[in-house]
């Protein structure tokens, strides 16, 4: 082979190889498309009037805890070379209260069903 037709395979290689990159790039997509449609498959389906219900109670849980308790933060102090007192840490201690909150308030939006009603039923939640 000539140099004039090495390079012209090697284009021709490219432009094949350029095509392939395309194509994988779309299966790739397509592939997890599909399997984010798998993984949703098996989830309860909400309707949009189900999840801005969730939504607003999970707004109104976080509006109406009291993040201005005290006792809901562990506070560490520091001191500096000069006798400067300064906060070096603030840790929110009452997440366990704002999850309760959040929790209850979602789960006062629907009626719980039993296990074993699941296993006969659609996974529609209404």
């Amino acid at each position: 082979m000539t140099k004039d037709e090495l390079n012209q395979e090697i284009a021709k290689l490219k432009v094949s190889l350029s095509a392939h990159e395309e194509q994988v790039k779309d299966l790739s997509h397509d592939l997890k498309t599909a399997e984010q449609k798998l993984a949703d498959s098996d989830k309860p389906k909400l309707t949009e009037k189900q999840f801005e219900a969730i939504q607003s109670a999970i707004e109104i849980s976080v509006d109406d805890f009291a993040f201005d308790e005290a006792d809901s933060y562990e506070i560490e102090l520091g001191m500096e070379y000069d006798n400067k007192v300064y906060v070096s840490a603030v840790t929110f201690e009452g997440q366990t209260d704002l999850s309760d909150e959040i929790y209850n308030k979602v789960e006062s939006l629907f009626g719980i069903a039993d296990e074993s009603d699941d296993e006969n039923t659609s996974t529609e939640v209404n």
